[in-house]
């Protein structure tokens, strides 16, 4: 026998949820066939199976599951599965009825007989054993009620969960910083127009993040614990994308390496993948800074949490206009947004906080540093 067990797919998760199984329960699976689905808060993940045999599962679809529990057996044959599953049955609860790939305690039978369950209703458990604890839930799914409250949805609960160890556990402090970005709102305008790609404020906001990575590695580390830091050897930045179904941060895996067109590019994948909740795990994890985006008309800042694992977080707040004097003394409107740097005061110190904030002002108030030589968005 071979335990099937659940791999961790997701770093801020402690539970998953088990969607469907691939295969059925007794049935033959081979090697790196698609075996089940299970949704983490941010994605659903399709897990193979690492060895062939006989299936034999031992959590529905439906219901809770945490990293490391063993979910399913694996037989090599039929014959053990069988001997396996009638080990299994309590003396007071030994098998009344059996087809071909059906057991019945005696207890569930007596509950079958009395409501007239048929057997394509049991057949809809998923189970080949079933107990009386099994038909009694089932006969209690039409009255089932929603307990007094409204609940979350698990991946508000996962939100928490980041939330709440974000809180007890990073002491966070926080820097601003003004920044005109009427240049590189008239940049990105120019390269719509002539064909260049889309590359808006988001875009070269992650590259001028990355950017900092060569001057500013503690910004992108892991503090291990109170006197060790890992140091990462590239900038892999999240993104927050929030499309009205749930907030997801997809990374941006060394991104100093791509052009503004590029990153652009996988926003925009981004994007779509919210809107379908198609991400992969592996899409959303791995990010050792964060890039949050709260661009929103009328928005003019905000205050992020530090993720568990990163150091800190860039926000951008909402374009403002505002009148200013012109070179020549005459008023002019300038847009301008505000960068918000929310980081772990056990690693930075306001010092480097203050510098860290000015390179990125500097990057975005020009621009053209951020280009290459042929006018797009620098892969270097």
């Amino acid at each position: 026998m071979i335990d099937i067990e659940l791999p961790k797919l997701n770093n801020n998760d402690t539970s998953y949820e088990l969607v469907e199984w691939l295969a059925e329960d007794g049935a033959e699976v081979a090697t790196e066939q698609p075996l089940v689905v299970v949704e983490t808060s941010k994605a659903q993940e399709e897990i193979d199976s690492a060895h062939g045999g006989v299936l034999h599962t031992l959590v529905e679809a439906g219901q809770d599951c945490r990293p490391g529990q063993v979910i399913a057996h694996l037989f090599e044959t039929r014959a053990e599965r069988e001997a396996f599953v009638v080990a299994r049955v309590p003396a007071a609860e030994e098998p009344e009825a059996a087809g071909s790939d059906l057991v019945i305690t005696k207890g569930a039978q007596a509950l079958v007989a009395e409501h007239g369950i048929t057997e394509a209703r049991l057949r809809g458990l998923g189970r080949t054993l079933i107990r009386k604890a099994d038909v009694e839930a089932l006969l209690a799914e039409p009255t089932r009620t929603v307990a007094a409250g409204q609940e979350l949805s698990p991946s508000q609960r996962a939100v928490g969960a980041v939330v709440g160890e974000s809180m007890r556990t990073i002491p966070a402090a926080a820097a601003y910083a003004k920044v005109d970005v009427e240049e590189a709102l008239a940049l990105a305008q120019r390269l719509a127009a002539s064909g260049a790609g889309f590359v808006s404020l988001s875009e070269m906001l992650v590259k001028a993040v990355a950017r900092q990575h060569a001057t500013h590695p503690l910004f992108f580390s892991q503090l291990l614990d109170d006197s060790r830091l890992h140091l990462a050897r590239t900038a892999d930045v999240g993104i927050t994308v929030d499309v009205g179904k749930g907030l997801y941060i997809p990374v941006v895996r060394d991104a100093a390496a791509l052009s503004g067109e590029q990153i652009g590019d996988l926003m925009m994948e981004f994007r779509v993948k919210a809107r379908r909740a198609s991400f992969r795990a592996s899409e959303l994890t791995g990010a050792n800074i964060m890039v949050a985006l709260h661009n929103a008309d009328g928005l003019v800042l905000a205050t992020p949490i530090v993720f568990p694992g990163q150091t800190c977080v860039v926000s951008l707040g909402g374009t403002q206009e505002e009148l200013v004097l012109g070179d020549n003394g005459s008023p002019v409107v300038r847009r301008h947004v505000f960068l918000g740097l929310v980081y772990d005061h056990r690693v930075v110190n306001g010092r480097d906080a203050m510098a860290f904030l000015q390179s990125l002002k500097q990057c975005l108030e020009s621009p053209d540093s951020l280009l290459d030589a042929d006018g797009r968005g620098t892969a270097s």
